[in-house]
């Protein structure tokens, strides 16, 4: 199973056919949308009564609380070949349950030729939105429907230097600067427009900047725009600590417990996983890696920008807080974005929404205690 995330879908049937063709084996792939929560629920309905129709599945980090249970232990990958945080991640009660396969950071795409400044912080990116001309592209979009509003508020939230959701003064802070946003540098409509619907503004010529996650630059390489697009890492608040950290996404590759072929089942998680085919994944599809050695790579480094802006910046990546919040993760995630699309649409204030969001994270904490 394979899930339907920017270029990621392709890669991982091209991995799936090399593994074959390779070995010998017969293997079917199959897609699900990863929007929401209707694969997961797929995924659950079909374990729930042990169905070994699955034997290889896709999934992202959120999901592996709900999931872990019923998936196998997978081999310990060589100590220090993938990057200690993001494996870390694919643990459920102390087992490896997932193998990391590719990763998602926020970017910021620019119409060079419209912003001419490389912006350091939020204010200056405003400035220069500010600054282009009314008849061009001009503005900043960002798609804030569906899910992926979650990782692009929470990353927006360390780049004010928080640490958590309930660090009070940087939230209220970030959160006032994204209201103040809305109707100047952005558009009201970020509220009710997919990411899709984002890239699309940009890549038609209406936007001259693009908050996305990475998933989305082969998109826009592959853009009648893409000679004229700077890709910079999402910038950050102007009075943050210089090693803020940057929120990292993964998503990885694990075996249905219930699968009746666990051996080859195995060999494909890891084939696909392995740093030759996340090499090959960042080569070819844009996607960035997880295997520490495939940073080092000049070859990837020169045609991945995304490759080479994660090297720089692998220190301080994190991901998201999902061990701390387990199953809640998602509810929490979704009670927040629910609360910043009510202040965006001018239903509430920073302040209010400051104080639902840290109640969604006591609600949260307390169900995990």
């Amino acid at each position: 199973m394979c899930l339907s995330v920017g270029e990621a879908v392709e890669a991982c049937a091209d991995s799936a056919a090399r593994f074959s063709e390779a070995t010998g084996h017969n293997v079917r792939v199959v897609s699900a949308d990863s929007t929401g929560r209707y694969a997961l629920e797929r995924y659950r309905a079909l374990f729930d009564v042990q169905s070994g129709r699955i034997d290889v599945l896709q999934f992202p980090d959120s999901w592996i609380p709900a999931l872990g249970a019923d998936l196998s232990t997978m081999p310990e990958p060589e100590e220090g070949a993938v990057i200690p945080a993001v494996l870390d991640a694919g643990r459920d009660a102390g087992r490896l349950v997932g193998l990391p396969q590719h990763l998602a950071i926020t970017l910021l795409f620019l119409r060079g030729d419209v912003v001419a400044d490389d912006p350091h912080a939020w204010s200056d990116l405003r400035q220069s939105l500010l600054a282009a001309p009314a008849d061009g592209a001009n503005g900043l979009a960002v798609g804030a429907a569906g899910p992926t509003l979650f990782p692009l508020f929470l990353d927006w939230v360390y780049s004010f230097g928080a640490e958590s959701l309930d660090d009070h003064e940087p939230l209220v802070e970030a959160l006032t600067l994204m209201n103040g946003a809305i109707g100047t540098i952005a558009p009201a409509s970020v509220v009710s427009a997919s990411p899709q619907e984002a890239i699309a503004d940009f890549t038609g010529g209406t936007s001259a900047a693009l908050i996305a996650r990475s998933t989305a630059l082969k998109s826009v390489n592959s853009s009648p725009i893409a000679q004229s697009v700077v890709t910079r890492l999402r910038p950050q608040a102007a009075d943050a600590p210089p090693q803020a950290p940057m929120m990292v996404t993964t998503w990885f590759t694990g075996v249905s417990r219930h699968s009746r072929n666990q051996e080859a089942a195995t060999q494909l998680a890891q084939f696909v996983a392995s740093e030759p085919e996340q090499r090959r994944a960042a080569e070819e599809h844009g996607l960035a890696p997880t295997w520490q050695a495939v940073y080092t790579d000049p070859k990837v480094q020169e045609i991945s920008p995304v490759v080479r802006r994660i090297a720089e910046n692998i220190d301080v990546m994190v991901p998201p807080p999902i061990k701390r919040y387990g199953v809640n993760y998602l509810d929490l995630a979704d009670d927040v974005a629910t609360a910043v699309r009510k202040m965006l649409n001018g239903e509430a204030d920073p302040e209010t929404t400051a104080r639902v969001i840290e109640a969604s994270v006591r609600r949260a904490s307390r169900q995990v205690d």
